[in-house]
């Protein structure tokens, strides 16, 4: 149950680091949308902590960087506090690809790979997504097993898996033209700040189900954060069920949603991220930006590689 939950809010964490990708700064991706061709590499480092009923549960930590011609994201995460003491749960996430430029529309990221790992006490995962250069048909493959003994595991064996049937596969169809969770951070800021929406929408396959992370921009106003008032913008976000959720898990995600507070300044970095679902609702801070307070963040890997000896 746990380790259901943890992998629940990776998923929700999509929605946040995707927005926070999505909304940095504007200056070079105007230029991109005149056609010029992007000269500047764009770097985020972000640390936060997550909490659910006060608690501190779990640490992540976010990079991204892109270049006018390929993009790099990680996201790894860790529980922490009484969580660790219920469940050592683990994750890293890596996504990468070509940046394609188009005149009139500014880059727009063309997946290559993604890689997911998680790793419990009795359970590990490993994923990896490729894609076909000319179709761009995603394809997934994963493997499960015992990170004790090595014993290959299936989706049945899975204890969340054995009171309910495993969906299908998605159809080609589904998986064509889409994105990972990780390339989900540059599609968005491609339909946020290139395209000038308001709103977005992009597609997610995310190697068992297809699913879209669905927003909405609002005007910035004052939040009350760390004892005191600042202004923020607030983005609203939700995902919608496509393929491969059963009734029960597609109404607890239609009735689910974030709202992410980004700070107003140029780089748009996420301050405040609230989840709120039918089963539970979590908040996660920033807790450093590891550009500017690098020792912050060095310390939380530090934490991490003493409780793993």
């Amino acid at each position: 149950m746990i380790i259901h939950t943890k992998t629940h809010m990776l998923r929700a964490f999509y929605v946040s680091a995707a927005l926070a990708i999505a909304s940095a700064p504007a200056d070079a991706q105007q230029a991109a949308a005149l056609g010029v061709q992007l000269d500047d590499r764009q770097s985020e480092h972000l640390a936060y902590d997550l909490k659910i009923g006060g608690l501190h549960v779990a640490d992540f930590l976010a990079a991204f960087e892109e270049g006018p011609d390929a993009y790099r994201t990680t996201l790894t995460m860790e529980t922490r506090g009484m969580a660790r003491w219920f469940q050592d749960f683990r994750a890293e996430l890596v996504g990468e690809g070509r940046m394609a430029i188009e005149t009139g529309r500014g880059p727009t990221p063309v997946p290559r790979t993604f890689d997911r790992a998680w790793e419990a006490q009795t359970v590990a995962a490993s994923l990896t997504i490729g894609y076909d250069p000319v179709s761009r048909l995603a394809l997934a493959e994963e493997r499960l097993f015992n990170p004790q003994t090595g014993e290959a595991l299936t989706l049945e064996d899975l204890d969340w898996n054995r009171d309910r049937e495993l969906p299908p596969p998605v159809p080609d169809d589904m998986r064509t033209g889409v994105f990972d969770p990780m390339a989900a951070f540059v599609a968005a800021r491609a339909q946020i700040h290139h395209a000038g929406r308001s709103e977005f929408r992009v597609p997610i396959y995310d190697g068992r189900r297809r699913y879209d992370l669905v927003g909405e921009v609002e005007a910035p106003r004052e939040f009350w954060i760390g004892g005191e008032d600042v202004e923020l913008v607030p983005v609203t976000a939700r995902v919608e069920p496509v393929f491969g959720f059963d009734k029960r898990r597609a109404e607890t995600m239609q009735d689910s949603g974030g709202k992410i507070l980004f700070s107003p300044d140029t780089r748009f970095i996420p301050v405040q991220v609230i989840l709120q679902g039918s089963m539970f609702s979590s908040v996660m801070n920033l807790t450093a930006d590891c550009v500017v307070d690098a020792a912050a963040c060095q310390q939380i890997a530090e934490a991490s590689g003493a409780e793993e000896q």
